[in-house]
This record gives C-alpha cells, structure tokens and sequence, in this order.
C-alpha cells in the first residue's frame, strides 16, 4: 500500500509524492524525498488515504530526516546564499541582463538550481557551462516572469497585506483593463497595477458580482422612465444599484434601479478582451 502525500520543497507549490503507507508521516512533518536520483529536504502538506500498489514513476518519500539530514540541510542552505553570489557575477562577466530570483542546492547538493527573470528571453547556456565548470554540479537554470517573480519574493500590496501571490495564489489567470473599468476605477497604473508593474491580481475577485449586477442596470445614455417622468442615464452605482437620471424638470437625480419602467437605446457595455491580451498591451492601454 502507498499514500499520495503533497510535500512542498524550498517554499514551492506542494509537489505530488508517494509513501508507504506504514510510514509514519504527519502534516507539518519533515521528510526526505527521491526524484529522478535526486534527493530533496521538504515538508508535508497533506496526505491521501493508502492505495493499492502501483509501478507509477514520479517523486518519492524516502525516510524522514535525521538529525545528520537536517545539519546537512542547514549546511546546504549556508551554502545555498554563498553560491548566489558566484552566479550573480559570473552572470555580470558574461553580460547578462538577468535578476537572480532563487539559487540553491537540491539537499544532496548534486544540482544547483537557479531561478531568474529578464525583460527578455535569455541564452543562458554559457552561464550553466561555466557554472557546471567552476561548480563540479549539474545546474537547471529556469526563467520566470515579473509576477513568478513577485510570488518568489514576496512583500505587502497596496492593501497591506501578504501579496496574494507570495501567499495563497498558484495559478495567475488572465486580467484585463475592462476589468477595471467594470469596477469604476481609475486607470492610473499606480493605481491598478500590482507591485510586479502588471494588473493586479485582485481585480478578477470581483469582476463576476460586478458583470453579473450591471446586466440589470440600464446602460449610460439610455432613455428610462420611472416615477411619471423620464430621462436620460448619465452615471451607475453597480453595487449600490443606483442610477444617475438627468431629467428636463429636476436636473440630475438619484434613482434606485427598481423604480426603474422602461428604457432604450444607450452606448453599448465594453466586453471583455480574449483571454490571450497580453498584460503588455493592458499596461499600455491603462497608462493612455
């Protein structure tokens, strides 16, 4: 019998990992893992019930750590911080324009593996040649975008709390300015954009209320009557449901949507943007 057990290495998503089911393993607990040879120090997440034996290839929990494990882990991470210096400057002899994100040793110390982000797409492979040179280990360079970046890092957002991306946040979906301009906010990129320069994250949170709420409100322009008089639709409060009329007796005045008895023609509602925009192009778009 195994255990499907998800054990997070070095502050990554929680990796998939199997154990035998007579281990004694608890959540929170340090363990040791296998994967393709390689062994790394990690922690447990959470764990499955037990199946039934299967030849299925992937990580492995081992054994649970030593007291030898975990100074050899302290070593490795000790380790770890010296040799960021040694990539940041042969990465600065060879001229590349890149940001050092995360460096480190797997837990017996046979890959070095690096993360980093640029403005652009980077042939590092004379970095690894020469690292792997110097180093006598094989090295996995992997580049990250800005909002990869961000998570890695981590910080306070405009909110003043964790950044929801060094937090809780795995997957980025897509985000757009229509976004913004659903919710009624200013397009000022220091206004909706995040700490990695792009959309923030939290605009999607409550994009789904707000759509779903202005289908029931008139559009801005439209011609609606409500209380023996009518006029013309100027401003919408989504959450609030209230419109803005401005009317030929009163001037602009306040109605709730439920006095609302008719209405037509008005501009057309902004549709979101396909999924694939870019945040490039968004950012661009914001910032006009």
């Amino acid at each position: 019998m195994k255990r499907t057990t998800y054990v997070e290495i070095a502050g990554e998503p929680p990796v998939r990992c199997m154990a035998p089911a007579e281990m004694a393993l608890h959540d929170g607990d340090d363990c040791i893992v296998e994967d393709n040879r390689v062994l790394e120090y990690g922690r447990v997440v959470r764990q499955e019930e037990p199946v039934a034996d299967s030849a299925e290839a992937g990580p492995k929990i081992v054994r649970r750590p030593t007291l030898q494990d975990r100074a050899q882990m302290s070593e490795t991470t000790l380790r770890s911080r010296m040799v960021k210096q040694t990539c940041a400057a042969r990465a600065e002899k060879l001229n590349l324009p890149i940001r050092l994100v995360r460096v480190r040793y797997s837990f017996d110390r046979s890959v070095l593996r690096v993360v980093f982000s640029a403005d652009e797409r980077i042939d590092y492979r004379s970095l690894i040649r020469e690292l792997s040179d110097e180093l006598k280990v094989r090295v996995d360079m992997h580049q990250v975008g800005v909002r990869d970046e961000a998570g890695m890092i981590g910080g306070l957002g405009p909110c003043g709390r964790v950044m929801c991306c060094a937090s809780w946040l795995r997957a980025f979906e897509s985000i757009n300015v229509r976004m913004a301009k659903a919710q009624q906010l200013s397009l000022n990129p220091t206004t909706i954009g995040g700490m990695c320069g792009r959309l923030k994250c939290c605009l999607r949170y409550e994009h789904e209320c707000y759509r779903q709420l202005s289908q029931s409100l008139p559009r801005e322009g439209a011609w609606v009557s409500f209380g023996g008089t009518s006029g013309v639709v100027v401003a919408r409060d989504v959450l609030r449901q209230k419109l803005k009329v401005r009317t030929e007796q009163d001037g602009v005045v306040d109605v709730d949507a439920g006095e609302i008895m008719a209405s037509r023609g008005g501009a057309p509602e902004p549709q979101d943007t396909k999924d694939g925009d870019s945040d490039d192009a968004v950012i661009e778009e914001a910032g006009k």
